[in-house]
C-alpha cells in the first residue's frame, strides 16, 4: 500500500511538473514512466486517462495553494504585506526551473479540456479573485490601498497582472522583470 502511494505522488509530481513546464499537450504517460522509472501500465492503473491524471494533479494543486492563501491570512500582516506574499507565490514557481503556475499554464489550452478540467481551473481563479478580493478591501478600509475601480474589479486586475507578469519574466528568463513589475504594481496599488 505503502509503495502504491509513493508510486502515485510520483506520477501526479512529474505531471504537475510536465504540466507547468509543457503545458498539457506537451507530454505523455511515456514521459512520465522514463521520469520516474515504471512502466506506462502502472500509470494507467492509478489514473486510466491523462484527464484523469491531469484533473487529480489539478485539484492537488488548487487546495495546496488555498492553503498557502491561508497561511498568509493567519499571519498578523497587513493588506500590503498580504499582497506581496501572495506575489511570492507566483515568484516560486518562477525560482524553480522558470515553471508557470499550473492554472495560468493551463488556461492557455483551455479550449482543448474537457468541461471538467475547464471548472476546476475556474474554481483556482474565482478562489485567488476572491481572496484577493478580500484583502484589497480590507487594505482599503485601513488606508493601506488606493483605486477606484470597485475591489471585485481591482481583483480580476491584480489576478491578470500577477498571470502575465509570471510569463513575460519566465519569456526573458529574467525573474528580476518580475520583481520589477511587481514592484511597480506595488508602488500604483498603495496609497
Amino acid at each position: 500500500m505503502n509503495n502504491k502511494r509513493n508510486t502515485l505522488k510520483e506520477v501526479m509530481d512529474i505531471g504537475l511538473t510536465l504540466v507547468q513546464e509543457r503545458g498539457y499537450n506537451g507530454f505523455s504517460y511515456a514521459d512520465i514512466a522514463n521520469a520516474i522509472g515504471i512502466r506506462k501500465a502502472s500509470i494507467h492503473y492509478h489514473f486510466p486517462s491523462k484527464q484523469d491524471l491531469v484533473q487529480a494533479v489539478l485539484i492537488r494543486y488548487r487546495k495546496e495553494f488555498m492553503d498557502k492563501l491561508q497561511q498568509i491570512n493567519d499571519q498578523p500582516s497587513s493588506g500590503k504585506q498580504k499582497i506581496e506574499s501572495f506575489f511570492g507565490l507566483y515568484r516560486e514557481t518562477l525560482e524553480n526551473n522558470t515553471k508557470l503556475c499550473l492554472c495560468s499554464m493551463m488556461a492557455a489550452e483551455l479550449n482543448s479540456f474537457p468541461i471538467e478540467i475547464r471548472d476546476e481551473l475556474n474554481k483556482f481563479f474565482e478562489a485567488n479573485t476572491f481572496w484577493t478580493q478580500h484583502v484589497l478591501e480590507q487594505g482599503k478600509l485601513d488606508g493601506e490601498f488606493s483605486f477606484f475601480n470597485p475591489a471585485l474589479e481591482q481583483a480580476k486586475t491584480l489576478i491578470a497582472f500577477v498571470q502575465g507578469a509570471q510569463l513575460l519574466s519566465r519569456t526573458s528568463g529574467d525573474i528580476e522583470y518580475y520583481d520589477s513589475l511587481v514592484s511597480n504594481y506595488m508602488t500604483s496599488l498603495v496609497s
